[in-house]
């Protein structure tokens, strides 16, 4: 059976408040914390492991750049809503913030194409040939008010030869996919589909177009 998806709102300062009152007398007073239920399941996705096999294989180092994104996304909730009105799952949540989630599964699908010899993130040692800039343009779930909703990926992606700190390439990467019934598990599905597609086309597209400016 799956789990039940809530969303959970900003704290405001009131509620705050009568947390921390609570806190301090609910062994007394027998006052409910509001929160105080079971903690939120954490959640990984997948790097992607699938690719077209005539990829060309390249011996130049990439860097992979954590993904900018607006402040709605850069956390580790799990966000409903649109990108101006932003509200998160309460029962659950990314195993890292969102971007550096996404940063370190895009390593890991250059590594598992096993066509380029060296690919890393900031925290590598790497002297790179190519960076890859990212900008993270959608990770929610839009919810329905037929109790079904739609999981957005988005990824902009601009690659820089270090050498001359020259942009050489860009373009724009989204995916999609339903989420029916509203539920975590189906959501998480959501998630795991849109973003592979995404991280696939990604890597398949800086292979390709690097490969011929090397």
């Amino acid at each position: 059976m799956s789990t039940n998806a809530t969303v959970r709102r900003p704290m405001t300062r009131r509620s705050f408040g009568l947390m921390t009152a609570c806190s301090m007398i609910a062994l007394s007073a027998g006052c409910a914390v509001p929160g105080s239920g079971e903690p939120p399941r954490r959640i990984r996705l997948a790097a992607s492991e699938k690719f077209d096999p005539s990829l060309p294989t390249v011996e130049w180092a990439l860097l992979v750049n954590e993904p900018t994104t607006t402040l709605s996304l850069n956390t580790a909730k799990i966000a409903i809503g649109t990108r101006d009105d932003i509200k998160y799952l309460a029962n659950g949540e990314w195993a890292s913030r969102a971007p550096e989630m996404v940063m370190e599964l895009l390593v890991q699908s250059f590594k598992n194409s096993g066509k380029i010899a060296n690919v890393g993130d900031r925290r590598a040692r790497l002297r790179p040939d190519f960076i890859l800039d990212l900008q993270m343009t959608g990770f929610h779930v839009a919810q329905t008010v037929s109790k079904s909703g739609t999981v957005h990926v988005g990824l902009d992606v601009t690659l820089v030869e270090h050498a001359r700190r020259k942009s050489i390439g860009s373009k724009s990467f989204v995916s999609s996919a339903s989420v029916s019934p509203f539920s975590l598990d189906t959501i998480v599905a959501a998630f795991e589909t849109s973003l592979r597609q995404v991280q696939t086309e990604v890597v398949e597209w800086a292979l390709r177009f690097a490969a011929g400016k090397a």
